[in-house]
């Protein structure tokens, strides 16, 4: 039987503050097959969490897209998430642990990973684990965004074929937030919105809004929120009228042309730098992440650190209407 990340990896993480069982990772992402309409669906249902997934859960995401890929009734995925939200990202309270971090209670459990337990976790899981099998998808790829599409489910719309938002869909990457301008996949950041408004977003870690996302690139269509899934239904119904054949002919023309252009060594700035990201020096002053969260927990520390900054520049939804409007 073929392991798992999670379990190749359970000595170099801190497993015992992570979640891993398959049973409950299935739980929060799910999988269905549309077989009359040659759709595979794969839902994030933890609403309660705003839909941020565990670590390892992303890792199923892309063994998903892999069975989607090899699956001849399947010619359309469809990522979507429950509830308000299309989802936030790892559950920021594994965040750290799942390269090696302990605690923080003692000297002991605040000893750094070294590179080796960072960069195979970043590699494996939270970057090419998933971002590469639906980038690389020869199956057509559609989000359905509403709310935040923040950190790990930014890097899926990032990636995907095709989204489609409602007025109220909001994307970046909390990694800017609490780590700095982090390296990301620069190919598809570059891609999708352009350099300038790369450096815009993860320079003062603003979000971008649906329509601005619109007008960059980023998303394909706003649509009324109540009209979401028949959009997306739309969509996946004219693609699937194309015979599996020419699909998966057409997308593997689409990735010659994005390997011309740096889309492999793009994607490798994700995982490679990453390792610097989650090693950085702190200066007296500077807001520190691991600390502020294990002092006042993940959700005051969190919020504490979106309240330094302007209303225009923040991540939740106390932000003023007149400050977001265009963002």
């Amino acid at each position: 039987m073929k392991k798992t990340e999670a379990e190749l990896l359970e000595n170099q993480w801190d497993v015992e503050n992570m979640e891993v069982d398959p049973e409950v990772l299935a739980k929060y992402v799910r999988y269905d097959v549309d077989e009359p309409r040659s759709v595979a669906t794969i839902t994030f249902d933890r609403p309660d969490r705003l839909n941020a997934i565990p670590v390892a859960a992303f890792e199923r995401v892309g063994d998903l897209v892999r069975e989607a890929e090899a699956d001849d009734r399947v010619k359309v995925i469809v990522f979507k998430g429950e509830g308000e939200h299309f989802g936030t990202g790892a559950d920021a309270a594994e965040l750290g642990h799942y390269i090696g971090y302990k605690a923080g209670t003692d000297k002991a459990s605040r000893r750094r990973p070294a590179q080796r337990q960072r960069i195979l976790p970043d590699r494996n899981v939270l970057s090419s684990g998933f971002t590469r099998p639906i980038i690389e998808s020869l199956k057509a790829t559609i989000c359905q965004v509403q709310g935040y599409c923040y950190g790990g489910h930014f890097q899926i719309a990032l990636s995907a074929d095709i989204v489609i938002a409602s007025p109220d869909a909001r994307f970046t990457h909390p990694a800017f937030r609490y780590l700095g301008p982090a390296p990301q996949d620069m190919y598809h950041w570059i891609e999708k919105v352009g350099l300038t408004t790369m450096k815009d977003v993860m320079l003062t870690m603003r979000a971008i809004g649906a329509e601005e996302g619109e007008r960059k690139g980023l998303v394909t269509k706003v649509v009324p929120r109540e009209d979401l899934q028949r959009w997306v239904d739309d969509y996946a119904d004219a693609i699937a009228v194309m015979p599996l054949d020419s699909l998966m002919m057409g997308k593997s023309m689409m990735q010659i042309v994005m390997e011309a252009r740096g889309k492999g060594l793009g994607a490798m700035t994700g995982w490679v730098g990453h390792g610097w990201a989650t090693n950085v020096s702190f200066e007296e002053g500077d807001w520190n992440f691991l600390k502020e969260r294990r002092e006042k927990g993940i959700r005051q520390a969190l919020e504490d650190r979106d309240r330094m900054v302007a209303p225009y520049f923040r991540l939740s939804e106390s932000r003023s209407r007149e400050d977001s409007a265009d963002s």
